[in-house]
């Protein structure tokens, strides 16, 4: 603890800003899959499922930093943590959605 306490919330708020950006681009690549199914796919549940998706994942990634630089030194790991587990989540309910809108 101590003085590494805001370089490893620091390193965890940016594992979970990369986390985010490679989880939005699986949902993004997965509505890919809505070009050839025609007029037997559900648009509006895709299109819930990307944008709910980002905005799960930017709220996540601001209240983890609000989390973060409220509590300054004390141990705040668990609010990036609580954030990428949140994403994780977020994506398979996403891409789960997508498939079955395209089915």
């Amino acid at each position: 603890m101590g003085a590494a306490e805001p370089l490893r919330s620091a390193g965890l708020l940016l594992l979970q800003v990369i986390v985010s950006f490679i989880a939005y681009g699986m949902v993004v690549m997965q509505t890919f899959s809505i070009d050839g199914c025609g007029d037997r796919c559900d648009f509006t549940l895709v299109e819930v499922a990307a944008r709910g998706a980002l905005i799960v994942f930017i709220v996540a990634a601001a209240l983890s930093l609000v989390i973060v630089v409220a509590r300054g030194i004390r141990p705040s790991w668990w609010a990036p943590v609580g954030g990428i587990a949140l994403v994780i989540v977020t994506t398979v309910v996403a891409l789960y959605a997508v498939r079955v809108a395209t089915a």
